[in-house]
Parts: C-alpha cells; structure tokens; sequence
C-alpha cells in the first residue's frame, strides 16, 4: 500500500512539474546592436538615413567581451538632418531563426563606452542614471547626400548568461549581436562585416554559435567571420555565440578599469586586413541547446502521469480477477 501511495505521489506532483518550465532562451547575455531612433521629433528623418554598411569587431575573453563598430551612414535627404540616436542598455527580443527562443542582451550599462563622428570624439548627450533610464544617446548631423561614419567602443559583461531548454539550463559566458535592429534604417543595408576573434586560449571545440550566415575560421587568428549584404530590408537573424563557463568569482569592475588597453587591443585588431586571410567554413552546434536529464526525466514522469494511472488499474484489475478467479473457482 505504502508503493502505491509513493506511485501515485509521483505521478499527482509530476503534473506540477511540467507547468514549471522556463521560457527557453538565452538570458542576460551581454550584447550589442546597432543604433535606434529614439524621439517623436526625429521620426522627419525616420527611412531617410541609410546605414550603407557596417564593420563590428568582436574580441571575446573569459568573463566579458570588448567590441568595436564602424557604421557608414548616408543622409539620402535634400537637407541635413540632425537626429538623436542610442544603445539600449537591455531589452528582449525574439530569434528570428528559432521562433520559440528569446534573446535577453542585458550590455550592463555599457561600461567605458565611445562614440566617434568622422573619428572625432562624440560627447554623450545622455546616459543611463536609473533602473528606468534604458538609453545611451548621441545627436548626429548626416550632411545631404554624403556618407558620416560613427565609431562605437564599449565592453559588456558575458558571464551571467542563463540558457534554458525546458528544465535544462547551461551558465556559460553569451554574447549577442543584434542584427535585426538594422532594419530601422533606410534599406538596405549594402554590406557587412563581422568578426570575433577568441582571446584567454578559448577553444573553439567550446564554442556554440547561431549566425544569419555562414561562418568561417582562421586558426592562426583565432577568429571567427561572416559577412551580410543586401540585407536589413526586414529583422535579419543576429549573431549569437556561446563559451566556457560563469566564472564565480569574477570581477568585471577590474576589467573596466584597463579598458583603454582593451581599447587599443581591438584596435590593432581592426587594422589587421581580415579580408585577405584564408578561412575555413565551420559549422558549430546550437547555443540554444543545453545538457542534462532534467528533460528526458521530467518528460519520463509526465508521460507516466498520463498512461501510468490507466495501465496500473489495468494490472489492478487483471490482478483482482486472477486472485478472485482463483479463489473461488478452484474452491469449486
């Protein structure tokens, strides 16, 4: 009687479970996009600014990640436009590729982030002072018909990222470029350019990566590229790349504090002529998929709800019968 009691136990509180599970998804992974209209009185420029195209270098460490991006804009107006443009310190946003997944990027306020105009120094406007203050914001003027380049440098902070998977959950180091938010400017887009190079010896065999295109990889500077052109007529796949482990005792304040150095680094690192080194496609797994047996276990018990209770009142029953057939019949 005991077991039965046990059984069915299982089977009542295996229903509570199921409803437990979380939003599958890759969660507070530092990351990065590209600029958003922010203000009603803005909204005359609103399609008539091109982003022609654009170069994003990504260095990876352990813990966090340092990225640089070159934007080429083209005002395709009669008039200069002057116009307020801005980072999201974080926001969700669905994947384009995987329907059912969600991408949180939380950039933890972009630390030590620059803005550049023609490579000149371009003073923030505004800049998050609250839990309720989301934007990091610069005012631009994009003269008539010519190309104004705008240069951003910042680092984020990789290594609180949660990926789930029904009740599976990997804590590993997540990165996420937005290339959906493309799609605000006036389209298309004409080319693109993205790098990430592997630094602190990260191994590519722990790398995980989903990319709106083909990937390749260069060996000898441990960097992963893809490219994009004739895109951003509407949100495009982003790019999001998973490796090692949280670090629990991490401290991503020291970090800040040598970003220069860090700086400098992505610097040379643009500058290298990525182009015309030699690449190999490869094909890594899917950061959205996680280990463990939570799944496989959880479903076990959630089938065993459904089908157990009837299959155990029919040996209940075929028991009954042979012990009562048995009983009474051989008595006879």
């Amino acid at each position: 009687m005991k077991k039965l009691i046990y059984f069915f136990g299982i089977v009542f509180f295996s229903i509570f479970l199921i409803s437990n599970s979380a939003q599958p998804g890759v969660w507070n992974a530092g990351g990065s996009g590209s600029f958003t209209l922010l203000y009603p009185e803005d909204s005359i420029a609103y399609k008539k600014i091109q982003m022609k195209s654009e170069d994003i270098f990504m260095q990876l460490y352990k813990g966090f990640a340092v990225v640089k991006g070159n934007y080429y804009f083209k005002n395709t107006a009669t008039d200069t436009l002057k116009i307020k443009v801005g980072y999201p310190v974080n926001n969700v946003f669905e994947n384009i590729d995987f329907h059912h997944e969600v991408n949180h990027v939380r950039v933890d306020g972009l630390y030590k982030i620059r803005g550049l105009i023609n490579d000149n120094e371009a003073p923030l406007i505004k800049k998050p002072n609250s839990e309720k203050d989301n934007w990091y914001v610069w005012e631009v003027s994009f003269p008539p018909q010519k190309i104004t380049k705008f240069t951003v440098y910042f680092l984020v902070n990789t290594n609180n990222a949660k990926i789930t998977e029904g009740y599976n959950s990997d804590k590993k180091n997540a990165f996420i470029y937005l290339i959906e938010t493309g799609s605000i400017w006036k389209s298309p887009i004409e080319s693109g350019n993205f790098y990430t190079q592997l630094k602190d010896n990260i191994s590519l065999k722990n790398v995980k990566a989903s990319s709106p295109n083909q990937l390749a990889y260069n060996k000898e500077n441990t960097t992963l590229k893809f490219t994009l052109s004739d895109y951003g007529k509407k949100p495009d796949p982003n790019f999001i790349i998973t490796y090692g482990k949280t670090i629990s005792d991490f401290n991503f304040k020291e970090i800040t504090l040598n970003s220069n150095v860090y700086f400098n680094t992505i610097d040379d690192f643009s500058k290298l002529k990525l182009n015309d080194i030699s690449y190999t496609n490869v094909d890594l797994p899917n950061p959205y998929k996680v280990g463990g047996i939570s799944n496989t276990s959880v479903g076990f018990l959630f089938y065993l709800g459904i089908y157990g209770l009837p299959i155990l009142l029919i040996i209940f029953g075929i028991t009954l019968l042979t012990i009562l057939y048995k009983k009474f019949v051989r008595k006879k």
